[in-house]
């Protein structure tokens, strides 16, 4: 008597589900590819013409204090219509100045403040924009870091307490989203902004897509819609 295990398989287009008989493998429960059940699906009007792909950078400040973008080239070809689908950010920033003083400058000036490493993605240049968030419609992924430093002292200048906290926001990409974003000019931009800290930050990062072709009318509407987000 033969003994068969049962594969399920999804066909993507149409939903419908198949299954197969397969030759025993030694395993007498069902064997099931976690991946078998996940569905991709392409933004509609665009087709891949490649596979996955990560584009590094890394951007520092040029001074403590000084908001810093940098352009990333994509190399996309607009004759072609090519744009570049954005499955995954990933941000690594420094950590924000936690010294307990500075020589010279008084210590409870110095640490009663907030400290904040903020590093940004967007899809157009967003160095002038009063609102640099993922409230921007260009803005597609952040990650903040901030410490909270309190200092008091009496009225003989003796300090009495000291307090401190920490906040950190992460990016994360949204879970079983199947593209966060896609990006229809040949570039993008990394903006990294800080506040109150001595030392000039860097963050370094990863983004992961795929190049895909949009045909005449997509492509259209999603170069106006990125122009007009910036």
């Amino acid at each position: 008597m033969s003994i068969y295990r049962t594969a399920v398989t999804r066909l993507p287009e149409s939903g419908k589900i198949l299954a197969k008989k397969l030759p025993f493998s030694g395993n007498l429960l069902p064997t099931f590819n976690k991946h078998e059940h996940v569905r991709t699906t392409m933004p509609k009007g665009l087709k891949s013409t490649s596979s996955q792909i990560a584009v590094s950078f890394t951007v520092s400040e040029t001074a403590a204090g000084a908001v810093t973008q940098e352009r990333i080239d994509l190399q996309l070809n607009a004759l072609d219509s090519e744009v570049f689908v954005v499955t995954g950010v990933k941000l690594d920033t420094d950590f924000p100045d936690h010294n307990l003083g500075l020589v010279g400058i008084d210590p409870v000036s110095n640490l009663s403040n907030e400290r904040v490493v903020k590093a940004l993605v967007s899809k157009q240049d967003i160095s002038s924009s009063l609102d640099r968030s993922l409230g921007n419609p260009s803005v597609f992924a952040t990650s903040t870091k901030e410490i909270f430093l309190s200092l008091f002292e009496d009225d003989k200048g003796t300090i009495q307490t000291f307090n401190t906290m920490f906040s950190e926001d992460a990016i994360d990409t949204p879970f079983q989203m199947e593209y966060i974003d896609v990006i229809a000019t040949p570039d993008f931009f990394v903006t990294i902004e800080c506040k109150n800290n001595q030392n000039a930050k860097t963050v370094s990062g990863k983004m992961y897509g795929y190049r895909a072709k949009a045909d005449s009318a997509t492509y259209a509407a999603l170069v106006q819609s990125e122009l007009l987000s910036a």
